[in-house]
């Protein structure tokens, strides 16, 4: 079957015509390595084409999703006595006093979102760092596949993604070197040893978009008086954010344990911290010698409790990107709407049905709880310990639908600086779905 049966989505034609072919092509996928590794376990679906409502509200909260974290951001500048709710790691301080005239906060990141029925969106959670692109990855050797496979036209339009992304990226750098070359050279930053094949794959993806690629660890870096070398070639652009998000989540992701084996980064948060505060570096970025992106802003929305800033007339959110939001983003509440009585821990209790908690800084889906999947003296006991922890959020529930297989489905949207560059659509058996072991189904915006 590859039809999910959801309004607005579609099987691209091509693979809807020829189901045989496909179901054969999926089982070869599915025997390789490649997609139970690196920190994956995923089952790549048929592609997919998202139209009507369901795109119009995609590529409507995007771009009032990107201009809402640009503003939450520059509070960081504006309104210092919000920076605690910002969470702020000062690792990346020095990058940060670089940018205060830097607007874009969010040029490589997903909003992730369930949907409802009727193709109502409801936005859960950001990943503001293009550390999110590592799911990529999924759709990079799904077009491989299909080109190899028999479907070379449907591999073709699905490129069409890579090709917003490589845009993505020139976007943010040419805006800031303005003569950067034709053919730029984009140099992937991460731990030693990691993602290898995925960077074989990003490197195919930038190349066939028009850049060239190199990617390295710390080891592979080194800094000139005039240049950034990587593997020793000159780097237009520079993408470290495997690097310093590991280095800046290390207290953090060192807990979670991933479905297929992960290299080990010990060292990764003293390097990261070296690199963020060198003096060349930075003089580098401040002469536009290289373009750093993600720019260290992206990490000022990485707090999912940063959402609840929608509902809340006090914080310095522009009305109309208000009025949209509040329609797309589901009721959060961060320490502080808690502290003043938004929300009580009676009714979040009572009401256990409605409700989740996550801490604001985790990734892969770890120490979620939803209230209805735990006893109810379970859940009061973890609402009394993480009720004022600023680093926890409470977030009303929203059931996702499901699929025609019975599937639970959740939603992806990538985002370019406000750009829509896809919907990327996970399924699972569980209501906690983790992109780290879901099922992987890649979106088109119709008309791309």
């Amino acid at each position: 079957m590859t039809e999910l049966g959801i309004p607005d989505v579609q099987t691209l034609p091509g693979i809807a015509a020829a189901p045989a072919r496909w179901a054969e092509l999926h089982a070869r996928m599915q025997q390789r390595i490649f997609l139970r590794s690196e920190g994956n376990l995923i089952d790549v679906g048929a592609p997919q084409v998202v139209t009507g409502a369901l795109l119009a509200r995609s590529t409507e909260v995007v771009a009032a999703a990107n201009r809402f974290f640009s503003g939450v951001a520059a509070t960081y500048y504006q309104r210092p006595e919000l920076r605690d709710e910002l969470l702020v790691n000062p690792m990346l301080e020095p990058l940060l006093e670089l940018e205060a005239d830097v607007p874009a906060a969010t040029p490589l990141s997903r909003l992730d979102a369930v949907l409802e029925q009727g193709s109502g969106i409801r936005v859960i959670e950001i990943n503001s760092v293009g550390v999110c692109l590592i799911h990529m990855r999924g759709l990079f050797y799904l077009i491989r596949e299909l080109s190899r496979g028999g479907f070379p036209d449907e591999a073709s339009r699905l490129d069409r993604l890579s090709r917003t992304m490589a845009d993505g990226f020139l976007q943010f750098a040419r805006a800031r070197a303005p003569e950067l070359p034709k053919r730029p050279v984009i140099g992937g930053l991460v731990p030693s040893g990691w993602f290898r094949a995925g960077q074989l794959l990003f490197r195919a993806a930038f190349e066939r978009a028009g850049c060239e690629y190199v990617f390295g660890g710390p080891e592979h870096l080194e800094l000139t008086e005039r240049d950034v070398l990587l593997r020793g070639r000159r780097v237009d652009v520079l993408w470290p954010d495997f690097f310093f998000y590991i280095g800046y989540q290390y207290s953090r992701y060192k807990d979670i344990a991933f479905p297929a084996p992960m290299p080990g980064y010990g060292s990764t948060p003293a390097l990261a911290a070296e690199l963020a505060s060198d003096p060349r570096f930075l003089a580098h970025l401040r002469r536009g010698h290289v373009v750093m992106v993600s720019p260290a802003r992206s990490y000022l929305a990485l707090s999912k409790s940063l959402l609840s800033w929608v509902h809340r007339e006090d914080r310095p959110v522009d009305p109309e990107v208000r009025a949209v939001l509040a329609r797309h983003v589901a009721r959060t509440y961060s320490a502080r709407d808690r502290a003043d009585g938004l929300v009580t821990r009676e009714i979040v209790e009572r009401e256990r049905g409605e409700y989740l908690i996550k801490p604001c800084q985790y990734g892969a889906s770890f120490g979620v709880q939803l209230g209805r999947m735990l006893e109810p003296d379970a859940w009061r006991a973890r609402l009394a310990e993480i009720w004022n922890d600023p680093s926890w959020a409470v977030q009303v529930f929203h059931p996702p639908i499901k699929t025609a297989r019975g599937d639970w489905l959740s939603l992806g949207l990538q985002n370019f600086d406000g750009t829509l560059g896809g919907v990327f659509l996970r399924t699972s058996r569980s209501l906690l779905i983790n992109a780290r072991d879901a099922g992987f189904i890649p979106a088109l915006p119709g008309g791309t």
